[in-house]
């Protein structure tokens, strides 16, 4: 074995991790400082030492992470060890010895559709009535509770009706004798607790035990982890609690922190040396993190060199902030070779790649959606441009088809057949088939219900089509949509999901009061048109060079050559629902560090002055954590040479006539919103948002002779 002339490859803080034996040890491991390539030489060091194979575990969290771990151990030692999951780990130990729980070992293991029939059957049992979004929800309560721990009788008194479920929803998994994938880990626990014997026996197997991503642990997998190292204390946990990010799946942050505590003793040691980064992202992100207080301390460190200076641009509007990104890309490609593969746009929110779509499609810049669909591919969008479709339109089927039943109205599959063989026989369009059924116009048989549901959507069809003959704008027309149709009520049935595709719709309200305002004769059906060949254009060849857009959460683990972090602002990062809550705060401090980390060479971090939200213009703040970064690791791509960086991103205001965000009146342009105030040779001057038009204008205060707009 050459495994020592290979540890020479490693920096003094990776050999004390690597050549670490007996005892806890937590390997602080800062962002891109190669933590898998530690985990695989302290691997080869035990088993260097004498330390047979199958007396090692090592677990991570992805399939993915394990196979490449796998793959590299064997490479290096030519041996196996087994590397896993938690969740494949326990169906292991449980295939071995669940008989103690009372369940035989040939158990199977329920999906997701096949938890849902089960629950199903418990509402039918307990005499519960299934309410929109009902059984969902209790799917979702049921697995947190499982990865807390917590047993049906551990509930409090209020939830009695999920005390119900869940208790007549075990009970029934046991007589199938079967698991649903939350089992795996709350199970095990429960092994583990109930029969000690059964315990010591996988604490013997297991004598060394190394835990990769530990900040992402939950409850359930804390304690397997706690419980398996009882005996022998050896455990290797590799983590960074300053890239926690996952609480929302269940992972605490607390558990990483703790590790002192939990395992008396341990030693800690800090990977610092980046092999990613220039030093002047690093710094960057060093003093952004600090503002954290739940955190270990270490300043992540590179001899790559300072590197270009983090880009900062403030743009009027969200068309500028697309504007920027894609002249960046031509920017880079042009003058730094950098390949649009090495790039990637990071949002916190979905909704948000809308507006850089457009503006790649409209410049021909590929582009894929990573670990997400595409805005106009997304189930939401397409439902509602669905109904749009029947409105301008009775004859298209397929859009038919997809609305009639959102929500319910009792006219399944077979009804829907019978519908269009009666509309072809008449020779009429489907929509005017069901407008002569619910006229009483023919003798086409439906049930009371379905005969209602039906009236109803026509109603529903017919009102939105007079709002088009009345030439309504397209956004109030999508908002009667959703408001008649009682689409957010269908999209609560899945609580999980709401938010993001509530933020979707809203964004498709926006997409279509800007449209309205950039063509001289907007109409439905030309909008449809546009929708429709943007929805074509994603289905583009991903082989080629393209740049990647994806949510901060699907980049942990990714690295690019440039980067760019946009829509800071405030309440959309830091996201509205954190801002109430410190730990929430911290996590997403902790994001944009996880976002800032991906950029090898250039980083570019964007936000606006004023956004679209729900069709409506809103002032936006910059974020905080802008503010957070020192300046002398930024140069300022929105400002002239007479104004002050910081003075710019906090929007200071001087003692004029109008401050910022004051409504003004011109006689030509009409209302508008001062965004900045400043003096030039010509006196004060003022630049003003005019929303309606979607422009900024600077204007001279003697001259253009502004009023207060009430």
């Amino acid at each position: 074995m050459i495994f020592s002339d290979d540890t020479e490859q490693l920096n003094p803080q990776q050999q004390r991790a690597a050549l670490h034996v007996e005892g806890p040890l937590l390997v602080l491991a800062g962002a891109g400082s190669g933590k898998t390539r530690i985990v695989t030489f302290r691997v080869a060091h035990l088993l260097q030492l004498g330390v047979p194979s199958h007396e090692i575990l090592a677990m991570t969290f992805t399939n993915k992470a394990a196979a490449e771990m796998r793959h590299r151990i064997l490479h290096l030692t030519h041996k196996s060890v087994l590397t896993c999951t938690f969740h494949s780990l326990c169906a292991k130990i449980l295939r071995e010895s669940i008989f103690s729980l009372g369940y035989s070992r040939d158990f199977v293991i329920y999906d997701e559709e096949d938890t849902e029939k089960v629950l199903k059957s418990c509402f039918t049992e307990l005499n519960i009535k299934e309410e929109k979004g009902q059984l969902r929800k209790f799917r979702s309560q049921i697995s947190q509770a499982k990865n807390g721990l917590i047993e049906p009788s551990q509930l409090s008194e209020d939830d009695k009706a999920l005390y119900q479920i869940y208790a007549l929803y075990q009970k029934k998994l046991k007589e199938y004798n079967a698991l649903d994938f939350d089992d795996l880990l709350f199970l095990t626990v429960k092994l583990f607790k109930q029969s000690p014997e059964i315990l010591e026996q996988y604490q013997k197997r297991w004598s060394f035990i190394l835990i990769d991503e530990y900040q992402d642990t939950n409850a359930a997998q804390y304690n397997i982890t706690c419980l398996l190292a009882q005996k022998h204390k050896n455990v290797f946990a590799v983590g960074d609690p300053d890239q926690s990010i996952y609480s929302w799946r269940g992972a605490n942050i607390h558990n990483i922190l703790n590790f002192e505590k939990d395992f008396p003793g341990a030693a800690v040691i800090p990977l610092e040396q980046n092999y990613r980064s220039r030093s002047n992202i690093l710094e960057a992100a060093n003093a952004l993190i600090r503002e954290n207080k739940s955190r270990y301390e270490k300043n992540l460190w590179s001899d790559k060199g300072e590197g270009q200076k983090i880009g900062i641009y403030i743009a009027e509007n969200d068309h500028a902030e697309g504007d920027f990104v894609v002249r960046q890309l031509f920017e880079l490609r042009k003058s730094k070779g950098v390949a649009l593969n090495d790039c990637v746009i990071f949002y916190r929110t979905n909704f948000q790649s809308r507006i850089f779509e457009d503006h790649l499609l409209r410049e021909r810049v590929p582009y894929v959606i990573v670990g997400g669909l595409s805005f106009y591919q997304r189930r939401e969008i397409k439902d509602i441009l669905a109904w749009l479709k029947v409105v301008l339109s009775g004859t298209d089927f397929l859009s038919f088809a997809r609305t009639i039943n959102l929500p319910k109205r009792g006219l399944g599959q077979a009804a829907i057949e019978k519908l269009q063989a009666f509309a072809q026989e008449r020779q009429v369009n489907i929509f005017d088939a069901c407008a002569q059924i619910v006229q009483g116009s023919t003798s086409f048989k439906l049930s009371q219900r379905q005969f209602e549901g039906l009236k109803e959507y026509v109603h529903i069809i017919s009102t939105l089509a007079e709002m088009v003959k009345q030439n309504r704008k397209l956004s109030e027309i999508i908002e009667q949509v959703i408001e008649r149709s009682h689409y957010l009520s269908y999209l609560r049935e899945d609580p999980e999901s709401y938010e993001e595709r509530k933020s979707n719709i809203s964004e498709l309200i926006t997409k279509a009061a800007e449209w309205e305002n950039e063509v001289e004769h907007p109409t439905l059906a030309a909008f449809l048109e546009e929708l429709t060949l943007k929805s074509s254009a994603d289905d583009q060849d991903v082989s080629q060079d393209h740049v990647r857009m994806m949510t901060l959460h699907n980049g942990k683990g990714l690295e690019f050559t440039a980067v760019f972090l946009v829509g800071m602002e405030e309440e959309l990062f830091p996201h509205a629902n954190t801002l109430e809550n410190d730990e929430a705060l911290e996590e997403e401090r902790r994001l944009c560090y996880v976002g800032m980390t991906r950029a090898k060479e250039y980083l570019f971090l964007t936000a606006c002055r004023f956004r679209y939200l729900w069709g409506m213009p809103r002032m936006m703040r910059p974020s905080r954590f802008l503010k957070e970064i020192p300046e002398q690791f930024l140069q300022s791509y929105h400002i002239g040479p007479q104004r002050k960086e910081q003075e710019d991103i906090s929007y200071d205001e001087e003692d004029t006539g109008f401050k910022l965000e004051d409504r003004v009146r011109h006689k030509d342009f009409g209302i508008g919103i001062v965004q900045k105030v400043y003096n030039t040779s010509l006196g004060i001057t003022y630049d003003v948002f005019f929303p309606q038009a979607g422009t900024t204008r600077s204007l001279v205060a003697k001259f253009a002779k502004l009023t207060p707009a009430e």
